[in-house]
């Protein structure tokens, strides 16, 4: 079932909340270090009240890491590129929880200095717009 061209619906209701993350200038140390991903990624997802079903992550050779959490209403994922001091990120969910609420969280735990975010509504019955906000967690200019 789905929504023809005209815009007739006939699809079932389905809502989620996906936001997607861009963090730049990240600690290196961090962005490679598996224990510590997996234990941040899983707070984020404690701290949302989501329940984790299933984690996996990866270490590449040299360096960088991808890592999952399958949760009952989603999932939440990482990359990271230590290298270059960037991670992208996806959290989505269908649950009622919002993850805007977890970004901060998990941009300062990866020592982002500046990161993109997208937050996209899953299941929208209409075109819309992808709301995005630039974040400068650290400012050099004040000291710290």
């Amino acid at each position: 079932m789905q929504q023809d061209i005209e815009g007739n619906d006939d699809s079932v209701n389905v809502e989620g909340k996906h936001v997607i993350i861009d963090a730049f200038e990240c600690d290196s140390f961090l962005l490679d270090n598996m224990t510590y991903l997996e234990q941040l990624l899983t707070k984020a997802a404690q701290d949302a009240d989501m329940e984790i079903l299933y984690s996996y992550f990866h270490q590449f050779n040299p360096q960088g890491i991808t890592g999952m959490l399958i949760l009952s209403t989603s999932h939440i994922s990482i990359h990271t590129w230590p290298e270059e001091g960037y991670a992208s990120l996806d959290f989505y969910t269908c649950g009622e929880q919002d993850p805007m609420d977890q970004v901060e969280s998990l941009l300062k735990g990866l020592s982002s200095k500046r990161a993109m975010i997208y937050s996209i509504s899953r299941g929208a019955k209409q075109l819309q717009l992808i709301s995005s906000k630039e974040m400068t967690l650290f400012d050099p200019s004040k000291g710290g």
